[in-house]
This record gives structure tokens, sequence and C-alpha cells, in this order.
């Protein structure tokens, strides 16, 4: 039997149902899909298309896909120390404040 895919109002194929079936288990066919048979007008949303077909037929529910691995953030430089000049700066203020 051939199918159709239809994906975001655009019709493609036909393909052959071993095909389409390696697509949904590959996990390329999206939640938001409908496919339908050669010759007919009846869409099937493609998880419904899925559980129709025979036991012998029926596609394996594809593998969740697992999120990437997250690399670790790498530390915060430590803040630079104020330069010799502004620190002199400030000292000498604060001293003649004291005075």
């Amino acid at each position: 039997m051939m199918l159709y895919l239809s994906r975001a109002f655009v019709e493609f194929g036909p393909f052959p149902t071993d095909e389409m079936t390696s697509f949904y288990q590959r996990g390329l066919l999206k939640d938001s899909d409908y496919v339908r048979a050669e010759n007919t007008d009846n869409w099937l949303h493609v998880n419904e298309w899925a559980d129709s077909l025979p036991a012998a037929e029926a596609p394996a529910a594809p593998a969740p896909k697992k999120p990437a691995a997250k690399k670790a953030a790498p530390a915060p430089a430590p803040a630079p120390e104020p330069a010799a000049p502004v620190a002199k700066k400030a000292a000498a203020k604060k001293a003649k404040k004291v005075a």
C-alpha cells in the first residue's frame, strides 16, 4: 500500500508502508503529521495510523529523545584587583579625612 504524509498542510509521497513505518520508528514523524492511504481522502493522525496497523506491521513507538548532555559552565573569573594608583589615592583620601 502507498501512503501520503501531510505536514504543515503540504502533502508528501507516496511512500510504501514499510518506509512510512521506518519514518515513525526513527522518530521522523511529528505529532502534527497526518497520513492517508493512496486513493482515499481519509487523513489519520500519525498516532492513529500507527495504532491502526496490524500487529505484524505496527511500528514500535519512537524512543524518546534524550536531552543533550550539558557542559559544566566555566567558573567565573575572579574580580580584578584595583590598580595600584587607585588604591593609593583612596588611602590618601582616607588619611586626610582622619587627620
